[in-house]
């Protein structure tokens, strides 16, 4: 390994390291964080004569797809700026496709969330059963989300409702929704509707809602980068025969 690699290798784990933390703190990333380690890569690829058009395109493939789903509002800018920096420290697919390792390997805990999901909410399927949406499907919450008592979800952090309760005809119904907006200020506004329902007695404390937990993506990057540089080579000429 040369220098210059080791120098990228250090400056993207030290970058995801220090948002990972932040991350887990706040759920919130500093655009400026991603700056340093993003102009070292670009000098030093520059300089090093790596930036190859055809694979450059190919390796931005992943950051691609997660600022598509960035723009949709389903997942946040930091995670494309993640993503973004593996790539600009690591232009080329061949030998190793380390972006679209990195980002293959950070899904793989959020899979497993899914499987979780799934299990918690198959043992409340007759409330799942019985829960009527008067907007959105129900369809992906036992996949996307779990039952959680009123009560226990206004005391959570970092928790964000699926089963929008709303007003109607007195009582209260609810829009289902299948992912959480970045907006915080409008997440906090349905937190603080629901605990005006729970004040009104509309709603108990002990009454099932559908949550979701907003997830520290940059941590699952962190350790998917991780994973991508220690996968060996050889493994992956059984896997892609042309690497």
């Amino acid at each position: 390994m040369s220098v210059e690699e080791l120098a990228l290798i250090v400056a993207v784990l030290a970058t995801l390291s220090y948002a990972s933390v932040s991350d887990l703190r706040s759920r919130e990333v500093k655009e400026y964080v991603w700056v340093p380690a993003s102009l070292l890569s670009v000098a030093i690829n520059l300089l090093s004569g790596n930036y190859d058009p055809l694979q450059l395109a190919l390796a931005s493939v992943p950051a691609l797809l997660v600022l598509a789903f960035a723009v949709l509002d389903m997942m946040g800018g930091a995670d494309f700026l993640a993503i973004l920096l593996v790539t600009l420290a690591h232009p080329k697919i061949l030998p190793k496709p380390i972006t679209y390792l990195t980002l293959i390997y950070s899904l793989l805990i959020p899979a497993a969330l899914i499987l979780i999901n799934l299990i918690h909410g198959l043992r409340h399927l007759k409330h799942y059963r019985e829960l009527k949406c008067v907007k959105g499907s129900k369809t992906a919450l036992l996949f996307l989300g779990r039952p959680a008592r009123v009560g226990s979800f206004l005391k959570s952090r970092f928790t964000y409702l699926l089963t929008i309760p709303v007003m109607e005809g007195g009582s209260a119904s609810f829009e289902c929704r299948t992912s959480f907006s970045m907006d915080e200020a409008y997440e906090e506004r349905i937190k603080a509707s629901l605990m005006e329902m729970l004040d009104k007695e509309i709603l108990r404390a002990d009454d099932l809602v559908w949550v979701t937990p907003g997830l520290p993506q940059i941590v699952f990057y962190l350790i998917g980068y991780v994973a991508a540089l220690a996968t060996p080579e050889t493994l992956l000429h059984f896997i892609i025969p042309s690497t």
